[in-house]
């Protein structure tokens, strides 16, 4: 998963806890959707651009200040990570055949999505 998959679930989470049950019900339906419609964009980009990314974190340090128990800085070494993307083949057949088939089980879940939605609309509003 992305880090923007995980920034928008996390989001979806806390806002969770201040919705009502209807609208606890409906983002859950929409949830495995919006999930797999991410997944696909992903698939889609990498088509378009001819390999994939892929990120990871890479430990670094550098010279940077401190501050001791009295709030005097001084010089130290700091220890970071920064993220590192590296280009990777892809086989373009193997992603146009995902893309097909994230956008079949688009359609199904969106089907999904509508009954559960249609349950949803029963539960109270507040």
């Amino acid at each position: 998963m992305n880090k923007v998959t995980v920034l928008g679930l996390t989001a979806f989470v806390i806002l969770l806890g201040c919705s009502s049950p209807r609208e606890q019900c409906v983002s859950n339906a929409q949830s495995p959707r919006l999930i797999a419609m991410n997944d696909r964009s992903i698939v889609a980009q990498n088509l378009e651009r001819g390999y994939a990314i892929h990120k990871q974190q890479v430990p670094h340090s550098y010279q940077g200040q401190c501050q001791d128990k009295n709030l005097k800085y001084y010089s130290c070494i700091v220890n970071a990570s920064r993220t590192q993307e590296t280009p990777v083949a892809i086989d373009m057949q193997r992603e146009e055949t995902k893309l097909k088939q994230l956008d079949a089980k688009i359609k199904r879940l969106a089907e999904d999505e509508r009954r559960q939605v249609a349950e949803c609309n029963l539960l109270p509003d507040d």
